[in-house]
């Protein structure tokens, strides 16, 4: 097993949301609706461990996987996972709004700078152990995006970044990755749709420790993008209903 930090940015991952709910108890005094949030956030990391399990036993480079043709829906089970608990229960959104009204922004604009552990995605890159269309075009840009957070997060802090751009911001770390990386990792996988062919191939993203982020890390950066621009939309758009 390769030594990754991959692992560690997962942990710092969970912490972060926990820490979030935690705050939000305790300033809204909610304490049965954040209970609900906490219970909805172990069951992501419930969820993380079983992926990070299978990761290691090599379920996501397995034959009989890579026929399913993994890089077009695999990470979709993730989003399911997810998103789906927020759907159903309106305890869960409203616990969620309530973390980001009462969270400073610039705080979630911190938590995206550790997506510049992508510079680790280039570093393999350069040494072989990782397929260079995917640094080039994931990698890269996921990296400049983590740079951007701390200039994000100064203007936040400063008051010189309002929320409109803030959620503009948030909906372009999103499309870094979605929906181009899941097309780019079927690209480089062997199967039919195969176009990047050149080793090392797109398996060395779903191999272990490496798999974890594409199958929970990157997807919870994506979605803690659109639930704070979510959260925003929903913000402006009552206050523009409130002026009219």
């Amino acid at each position: 097993m390769q030594l990754s930090l991959t692992p560690f940015l997962l942990a710092v991952e969970f912490g972060f949301l926990f820490l979030l709910a935690w705050r939000a108890g305790l300033i809204t005094g909610e304490t049965r609706e954040m209970a609900l949030v906490h219970a909805y956030f172990s069951w992501i990391v419930v969820y993380g461990i079983a992926t990070c399990v299978l990761g290691a036993l090599g379920c996501y480079v397995s034959e009989d996987m890579l026929r399913l043709l993994p890089g077009l829906w695999l990470q979709l089970i993730t989003v399911a996972a997810v998103v789906g608990p927020v759907i159903l229960f309106m305890t869960v959104r409203n616990g969620l709004r309530r973390i980001v009204d009462t969270t400073p922004l610039h705080w979630f604009a911190w938590f995206h700078g550790m997506r510049i552990a992508a510079v680790g995605t280039g570093y393999k890159t350069i040494i072989g152990e990782f397929p260079l269309y995917f640094g080039l075009l994931v990698g890269i840009p996921d990296f400049l995006f983590g740079l951007s957070a701390f200039w994000m997060a100064r203007r936040l802090k400063q008051g010189s970044a309002g929320e409109r751009e803030f959620m503009i911001w948030n909906l372009v770390g999103a499309l870094i990755i979605v929906p181009a990386a899941p097309l780019l990792l079927q690209l480089g996988l062997p199967g039919p749709m195969q176009v990047f062919a050149a080793a090392p191939d797109a398996r060395a993203v779903f191999t272990y420790p490496m798999s974890i982020a594409p199958m929970i890390g990157v997807p919870l950066f994506v979605l803690v993008n659109l639930w704070v621009a979510w959260r925003l939309w929903e913000r402006r758009a009552a206050a523009t209903a409130g002026a009219s």
